[in-house]
């Protein structure tokens, strides 16, 4: 064999053994405590260390976290250790064990928790899982955990075969930028969630009765979204909001209980707000995606469907089943719609709107009772 082509077969072999590197680096990791699977989604390897979502296993492994001026002390077994938070770009070759990744969620080292705090690893090649454990506490045989895992798997990949739901949702309308979203809703065969103002339908009542034919859902966005008249008093507050849900009953004859109230409900909307919302049974819907399309002229577009891709992977990799996507009724918003449903579409998510009788609890307030 010639020289050169013995050189050609080494340097494909180093390239696809490369990629099969990576490929195994991207695949899904899992982890294990004692005798059961931890449901945390995100965890990654980088330069041979796993690393794992902070938040989340400090508190399943019951290890107490105080946080001041930028300084982390992580407490148990009457052991304390200090780290310092990391910059957003420093690298994960500084020796500290804390990264901040590209999405900005705060990732520590595994191994490095385990040797603080004494715990043992195994690892679990096959189905890349790591155990957390200690000799001192009961736990199951390396084999025997082995059938954990599989189980544990199995049901992980029959839950997941299905994307998550996306609800888009248009604030603002209705008026005359609601018809061409919901043309190419209709051409798209995609429903939507509208949050319409009532001075808005007064003047916009054909448009109300379309959108509401079509099968989408209506929910009050106020009637004037007057930031100093919408939250002057708790009063003040019902009357936009149940105003404008009074209006879409009367104008579509289908009772309305949907709310999404103007510039979002933390920190805007009191307790009191908040009760009188609960009282009258309203649900509040904020959002996971925000597109920030109002921000941007109808020759920046490309932006805001970048904005919702970016927010819609975000939320799939926190572990999000149902994604709340804000958008307006406006000019820009009409040029990037069809890419974004487009792209979302391609990638396989499902499509929903509104549905009362299954409500999704998303509001920046965390109550669910809204």
């Amino acid at each position: 064999m010639k020289k050169g082509i013995v050189i050609a077969i080494i340097v494909i072999s180093f390239i696809l053994g490369m990629k099969e590197a990576a490929a195994k680096d991207d695949a899904q990791r899992y982890i294990g405590l004692h005798d059961k699977m931890l449901p945390i989604e995100y965890i990654t390897v980088i330069d041979g260390d796993t690393k794992v979502h902070f938040k989340e296993i400090t508190k399943y492994l019951y290890i107490d976290v105080t946080e001041e001026k930028g300084v982390l002390k992580l407490t148990k077994y009457g052991k304390e250790i200090v780290l310092s938070m990391p910059a957003a770009s420093e690298a994960a070759q500084t020796g500290n064990p804390l990264i901040i990744d590209e999405f900005g969620v705060v990732l520590i080292s595994l191994t490095y928790l385990a040797d603080q705090f004494e715990f043992k690893l195994d690892y679990f090649p096959e189905y890349l899982t790591l155990r957390i454990y200690r000799d001192t506490y009961p736990h199951l045989s390396h084999a025997d955990f082995e059938g954990v895992i599989k189980e544990y798997i199995k049901k992980k990949e029959m839950a997941t075969t299905k994307k998550p739901t996306v609800y888009l949702t248009f604030d603002d309308g209705p008026n005359k930028f609601t018809l061409i979203n919901h043309a190419t809703l209709e051409k798209y065969k995609v429903p939507a969630t509208f949050f319409f103002l009532g001075n808005q339908m007064k003047h916009n009542g054909d448009i109300v009765k379309t959108v509401s034919k079509s099968g989408h859902y209506i929910g009050s966005h106020s009637m004037t979204h007057d930031k100093a008249l919408v939250y002057n008093s708790t009063e003040s507050f019902i009357a936009e909001m149940a105003g404008g849900a009074q209006m879409i009953e009367k104008l579509t004859g289908k009772s309305s209980k949907l709310v999404r109230v103007p510039y979002g409900s933390k920190p805007l909307v009191t307790p009191g707000m908040q009760k009188s919302l609960i009282a009258r049974g309203y649900k509040m819907w904020d959002w996971d995606v925000d597109s920030n399309d109002w921000r941007y002229t109808d020759k920046q577009a490309g932006q805001i469907v970048k904005n919702v891709q970016d927010g819609v992977k975000k939320a799939v990799k926190s572990g999000d089943k149902d994604i709340i996507i804000l958008l307006h009724d406006r000019s820009q918003t009409t040029i990037a719609l069809p890419k974004i449903i487009e792209w979302l579409q391609k990638e396989g998510y499902n499509f929903k709107t509104y549905e009362p009788d299954h409500h999704v609890v998303q509001n920046f307030l965390r109550d669910p009772k809204l």
